[in-house]
């Protein structure tokens, strides 16, 4: 019934300020929008809940919000670390990440050189293949001219 009283005084007020002789609401909707099948339906929560909001003060509704908010602070800080120390431990792996790339552009320039060696060194040794089997006819023709020679300065001696 006191709900109905703080209604009506809201609704005398309301209609004295802007000047109407009507009513905002009819006693009808009013009775349906305060007093309608969730009618205990309060502050801080929905139709089925249990807590008793009608007998808090509003300082202990003000308290309750403040430690509520205090608590979504807390939370909020340790996500807030949780964050951070993930950032920190990505920014460790971009290095990681960016110091194994340098690693990995060295070896490349590395293996791109010794590559460039080992066919120069195979084309040398192909050369060298095809130049010792010509090199043992000569090994053997001028082996033959000396013996041929000691022979011509043999035989004119004797």
């Amino acid at each position: 019934m006191n709900n109905n009283n703080n209604n009506n005084s809201f609704n005398n007020n309301f209609n004295n300020k802007i000047g109407s002789t009507q009513p905002y609401l009819s006693d009808n909707a009013r009775n349906a929008l305060f007093e309608g099948k969730d009618s205990n339906r309060r502050f801080g929560g929905g139709g089925n809940n249990n807590n008793n909001h009608d007998t808090l003060s509003n300082q202990d509704i003000f308290e309750k919000q403040r430690r509520d908010m205090e608590e979504q602070d807390k939370m909020l800080d340790s996500l807030s670390g949780s964050i951070t120390r993930v950032k920190d431990i990505a920014i460790t792996i971009d290095k990681t990440a960016q110091q194994q790339t340098e690693m990995l552009d060295e070896l490349d320039v590395h293996v791109d050189s010794t590559s460039a060696r080992m066919r120069n060194t195979t084309k040398n040794l192909i050369t060298l293949t095809k130049q010792s089997k010509t090199t043992g006819y000569w090994s053997v023709i001028c082996f033959l001219l000396l013996v041929l020679l000691v022979v011509i300065i043999l035989a004119s001696v004797l």
